[in-house]
């Protein structure tokens, strides 16, 4: 991909610069590893072969395959599917904080979004326990949860209007920038 100075209709409706793909010729790019061309993670199917680097990194990884899934997956049942409900209910909340403030989210504000239903989940699922044990410690120890999911709530909200208002004089400056390295107006 390579930018180049509009021209033509796209100029005139005020583009400063356009994309254009590479020649076909140039799409295509040997590998600079040498470690691919001695050893493939990959067999000619497309499926990893035995012994790949990307098996050997899995035990370290801390994502789906790593050692706190490994941890979470030794715990109560009952938790794992309060955990699975709050997982589902931060991807909706993304999902609505992305076009309630313009498309774009950072990782702070999904941060905050998916410990906020963590805490959530985790209240919800002392509420249960507390009632099913007949414990009020766990009744408190949820309602602590609770106002803490209400306060990252709150500062995911906070964080998104404060990113939405620097979102457009960003984007003015690059407009600006752009211009004036292709010898526009800005």
């Amino acid at each position: 991909m390579g930018w180049r100075a509009s021209h033509g209709a796209s100029a005139r409706s005020g583009r400063v610069v356009a994309s254009e793909p590479r020649p076909s010729d140039e799409l295509s790019y040997p590998s600079g590893s040498a470690s691919d061309s001695v050893r493939p993670d990959r067999g000619s199917d497309g499926r990893f072969v035995a012994g790949n680097g990307v098996a050997r990194r899995a035990k370290f990884r801390a994502g789906p395959m790593g050692t706190l899934a490994a941890l979470s997956a030794k715990a109560d049942p009952s938790w794992q599917a309060a955990r699975r409900w709050g997982h589902r209910a931060a991807t909706h909340r993304i999902s609505e904080l992305a076009r309630i403030h313009g498309g774009e989210l950072s990782s702070s504000v999904c941060g905050l979004v998916e410990e906020e239903w963590e805490l959530r989940a985790d209240a919800k699922y002392l509420r249960a326990r507390a009632a099913s044990d007949d414990n009020p410690e766990l009744l408190r120890l949820a309602a602590t949860l609770s106002a803490g999911a209400r306060q990252a709530a709150r500062d995911s909200w906070e964080f998104c209007i404060r990113e939405a208002q620097a979102r457009p004089q960003r984007h003015e400056n690059l407009h600006r920038q752009l211009a004036e390295a292709f010898g526009g107006k800005p």
